[in-house]
């Protein structure tokens, strides 16, 4: 059944709402795209300065920007109210957080592997690093993108990207625009020097986590009702791990091709499993009530 978002088209009309109602998904990426590349390119750019406490976090709120948008346009307050309650659905099996919060770093920890002499570069946390790791990766959460990118990404888009074109499909697209809205990003340092450069090898090994990322990310969100919570998790995770594997593996440093090639794996023994479905059935948490009118 295809999971419309209660759109309801005037014929004849040219203004924005009429072309957001038309075009939502679209319109959705034009308004996520733009906010942050605006940001990005007037004020990140052009005052290159150390990311402290946050600094580049403005740039993150373009996909729930976009989201809350084109939802309030196309749904008005029921759609706005399935969004916020899926941003808080937390009761889901325990695997699924056993996997965020164990298999991602232990995947991470394996591609690290691959690295020549990163594990014999293995140093032991203090009693003082292991306490701040939560505080880290609540700090990760909410001001290195999740929290502000997944009620766009995964919860907008992901949805409706699957109910047009198939899971993997949509996972695939979603990852491709996703590694598109980081591009300007690149153009500041610390950004660059974690990602492999603006080089064709750093930009390959970006874009092709980002695909990996995005179908691990949707197998996890179709299994568990659509929350954006838990991909809001999922996501931190990601990121959360990068950082801790590269601190406690000195050798490594921020190489990211071998926990890409363990991403990768995972990701196609996910596609392999679940006959590129994913664990998708349908977009039911999408499903409307009545038809919002204006």
């Amino acid at each position: 059944m295809q999971a419309a978002e209660t759109d309801q088209v005037r014929s004849g009309g040219r203004g924005p709402r009429q072309i957001i109602r038309r075009h939502p998904l679209i319109a959705y990426f034009v308004i996520a795209f733009a906010f942050t590349w605006a940001y990005d390119l007037l004020f990140l750019v052009s005052f290159p300065l150390p990311d402290v406490l946050g600094r580049s976090t403005p740039r993150d709120f373009g996909p729930s920007i976009a989201a809350l948008v084109v939802t309030a346009v196309i749904a008005g307050k029921p759609g706005l109210k399935r969004l916020f309650r899926r941003l808080l659905q937390w009761r889901v099996s325990a695997v699924w957080y056993i996997f965020i919060f164990a298999g991602v770093p232990a995947i991470y920890v394996a591609g690290i592997a691959l690295v020549p002499g990163a594990l014999t570069s293995f140093r032991v946390p203090s009693l003082a690093e292991l306490v701040l790791l939560p505080v880290l990766f609540l700090y990760v959460v909410v001001l290195a993108g999740p929290l502000f990118e997944e009620p766009g990404w995964r919860g907008f888009a992901l949805p409706r990207l699957q109910d047009r074109w198939g899971p993997l499909a949509g996972a695939l697209v979603l990852g491709i625009l996703w590694a598109a809205w980081h591009a300007t990003e690149y153009l500041t340092p610390d950004f660059a020097r974690a990602n492999g450069g603006l080089t064709p090898s750093g930009v390959s090994v970006f874009l092709l986590a980002a695909t990996c990322f995005s179908i691990i990310i949707a197998w996890v969100f179709n299994h568990t009702g659509g929350s954006i919570l838990i991909a809001i998790l999922l996501h931190g995770s990601i990121n959360f791990s990068q950082g801790l594997t590269s601190d406690l593996f000195p050798a490594a440093g921020f190489n990211e091709v071998g926990p890409v090639a363990a991403f990768g794996l995972t990701a196609l023994v996910i596609v392999v499993a679940t006959r590129g479905r994913l664990g998708y059935r349908s977009s039911r948490w999408l499903t409307p009530t009545n038809v919002v009118v204006g």
